[in-house]
């Protein structure tokens, strides 16, 4: 399903405004071609989004990897990104009084995507590491038609002052902002996948690009260091194994999202439904039951929390659990907030998630994100 919406997303809804947005899917096909592993893939089409939807994802970010080889066995590769040694707790209190976003160069934190890409390619890449890079380099070189889409999510709908660090991106020579069609170019991005292509993950974390990045980060007023960068670690562990009648689902632990998935499915599944729920009346019972589930959903993502630090592990996909909530679902009825224990949050600001099948069985489900822009 993730996979169907992957190429749904980036070959039929993109190209309406920007072919550009294909180049991922085929680079994602060309890898596979040239005997590539379904990981080389992955990271090649990752690398492509950044540039094609670089509001959602680059290498700022972080992401996590659910990895399946040939053999069967699923493993988890987690590089989201972790909080700086001297990150000051007094900020968290900001979180309580607003559900606005709070914008400040002290919300960063230490960026894993470029780590995970490493070490996923460690174990399961086949085709040489800078291959993976290159048609990406020479995309953000020439640059890609700005859409509409960038435009809504990100910096450029910004009127930003003279001063803005993005008024070289989005102008053109003599100053003036750049519109929807016209060509953006990441040139300095294309320069650090080059050295990042030819020197490793290592260039970024401990090289002149990390210390660029700190002593950036630093100038706008941010806490992060290069100890920060030269100390992060990808976390490799087994998957949760989701039993689904017949068949079996492996997710992330926490503070991945697989979990609260696991829980709406077996919530679902406890009606028995068949061909028959999605028809007549027994359709929209079968959606209402789907709302309400999705509520009671949302009530349960604010526990899923960082297990290293006492996640509560309050969405298992225990069946006794999912029994208890479905209790709770009227079948002619919705109620408040308070029912479903959903409090206020912020609106998503753009996800990556792409999935990869190869022909030897292996497969990839990968989901990356900067956050906020």
């Amino acid at each position: 399903f993730s996979g169907f919406l992957f190429w749904e997303r980036c070959c039929r809804l993109v190209p309406r405004r920007s072919r550009m947005g294909c180049d991922c899917c085929r680079d994602q096909s060309d890898i596979l071609k040239l005997g590539g592993s379904a990981v080389d893939s992955a990271i090649a089409a990752l690398l492509c989004t950044s540039v094609i939807h670089p509001q959602s994802m680059g290498v700022g970010g972080g992401s996590i990897f659910t990895i399946r080889d040939a053999s069967g066995k699923v493993q988890i590769i987690n590089a989201r990104e972790t909080v700086p040694k001297n990150f000051n707790p007094e900020l968290l209190k900001k979180c309580t009084q607003s559900f606005q976003s709070l914008p400040g160069t002290e919300w960063i934190g230490v960026p894993g995507e470029v780590r995970a890409y490493e070490e996923v390619h460690r174990q399961y890449g086949k085709l040489p590491w800078a291959s993976l890079f290159q048609p990406t380099i020479k995309m953000a070189r020439e640059g890609i038609p700005l859409s509409g889409l960038i435009r809504t999510h990100s910096f450029v709908t910004q009127k930003p002052n003279k001063n803005c660090w993005c008024l070289p991106l989005v102008s053109h020579k003599n100053g003036k902002l750049l519109k929807e069609g016209d060509t953006l170019r990441f040139e300095k991005l294309a320069d650090t996948l080059e050295v990042i292509a030819e020197k490793g993950a290592d260039a970024f974390y401990t090289g002149e690009i990390a210390r660029s990045l700190i002593s950036d980060i630093k100038d706008a007023g941010g806490i992060l260091s290069l100890e920060d960068l030269n100390s992060f670690e990808v976390s490799v562990t087994s998957a949760w194994k989701v039993p689904l009648g017949d068949f079996d689902m492996y997710i992330p632990p926490p503070p991945a999202g697989g979990a609260t998935l696991s829980f709406i499915l077996n919530t679902m599944r406890g009606y028995n439904l068949s061909s028959e729920s999605l028809r007549g009346k027994q359709k929209t019972l079968t959606f209402h039951r789907y709302v309400e589930t999705c509520k009671f959903a949302n009530g349960l993502k604010k526990f899923l929390r960082d297990p290293r630090f006492g996640s509560e592990r309050v969405c298992e996909h225990k069946t006794g659990f999912a029994m208890k909530m479905r209790a709770l679902i009227s079948s002619s009825q919705t109620y408040g907030p308070q029912h479903y224990n959903v409090t206020p949050y912020l609106d998503s600001w753009g996800t990556t998630h792409l999935s990869v099948l190869a022909e030897d069985g292996s497969a990839v489900s990968v989901t990356s994100t900067i956050n906020h822009m």
